[in-house]
């Protein structure tokens, strides 16, 4: 088979090139095509794809404690990248099999999280010697804190631009009520010790977004009134935000900088400056808040009735 014949399916693999990454889209996502079509060979499941990539990507990040022996950080570097095209091969083999499932879906932040608190715990103990044990933890904790405020809001913003400018709503988190009502936590052990992660990290999600529940409704409203002309004003607003989010939260970025500072043994160095960026994260938050009340002075003509609510008038 050509090269052009074993790639025509790649389009179908991929979300969409607009919410889609320039690192994912030159290296993540053709590799993760090639190994999703490998897989499936070997009669993977997206679900065993994802396991498989926690368990490489787990044992790379416990190697980064050895940062003063460069084969050793090397090859933890090389099994987390992997990890990281496993992460992409799963989704991109739900897609292209049609083998979509609720778990898979949530196992990937699940995954995502246990491969970054290796390489965390791991990486930052090595300079225990040089700040304290209790002083590793806190900012092992605080760093890591921090990463996980800026991948869950990122991940907030990408679904709603999915949602709003290309009517895909897969990406969106449920709600905790519907969580709470529809979450079968009861099958197996890892739904059991999954549901109360996945709790924890919608209601933070719900409490740490920059846009209010009642400007969501608006747009909502807007969205259902004039579906392409609201799809073309919330693109045009918020696209640009999309890619800061991914500049500043994305975890591209943060892995790179974990596993590049680690290869020259000083994970430190991108720990500290992590927690840092914190201000840069609530810099772009505000900026989404101009981006999202120049959505509401375009529809505020729209005779819709959640405009009429005092609080959001306030905001316009």
């Amino acid at each position: 088979m050509s090269a052009a014949g074993f790639f025509s399916e790649y389009e179908k693999s991929i979300k969409n090139r607009i919410v889609e990454e320039g690192y994912d889209l030159v290296f993540s996502r053709p590799c993760g095509y090639v190994l999703a079509k490998f897989f499936h060979t070997l009669n993977f499941t997206p679900t065993n794809i994802s396991v498989l990539g926690m368990l490489i990507g787990v044992t790379g990040g416990i190697m980064l404690y050895w940062q003063d022996v460069f084969l050793y950080t090397a090859t933890g570097a090389i099994l987390v990248t992997f990890a990281g095209l496993m992460d992409s091969a799963d989704g991109q083999a739900a897609r292209l099999y049609n083998q979509h499932s609720e778990m898979g879906r949530y196992l990937d932040f699940f995954n995502d999280m246990l491969v970054f608190i290796s390489c965390y715990a791991a990486g930052m103990h090595y300079f225990a010697d040089q700040y304290t044990l209790a002083g590793v933890w806190a900012i092992g904790l605080a760093s890591g804190f921090v990463h996980s405020v800026k991948s869950n809001i990122y991940e907030y913003y990408k679904g709603e631009f999915l949602h709003f400018s290309l009517s895909d709503s897969k990406q969106r988190n449920e709600s905790v009520e519907y969580l709470r009502e529809n979450f079968d936590r009861t099958s197996t052990v890892t739904r059991r010790i999954t549901y109360p992660i996945l709790i924890d990290y919608v209601k933070r999600q719900n409490q740490l977004k920059f846009r209010s529940d009642e400007v969501t409704d608006i747009f909502e409203e807007a969205r259902a009134k004039d579906p392409q002309k609201f799809k073309e004003i919330y693109e045009r607003n918020c696209r640009k935000m999309l890619a800061a989010w991914a500049w500043v939260c994305g975890s591209n970025v943060m892995r790179n900088g974990l596993l590049i500072s680690s290869l020259f043994g000083r994970m430190d160095i991108f720990v500290i400056g992590n927690i840092a960026s914190y201000g840069l994260y609530l810099y772009v938050g505000k900026r989404q808040n101009r981006a999202d009340k120049k959505i509401l002075k375009e529809i505020k003509d729209w005779d819709l009735n959640a405009l009429e609510d005092k609080s959001v008038q306030t905001v316009l």
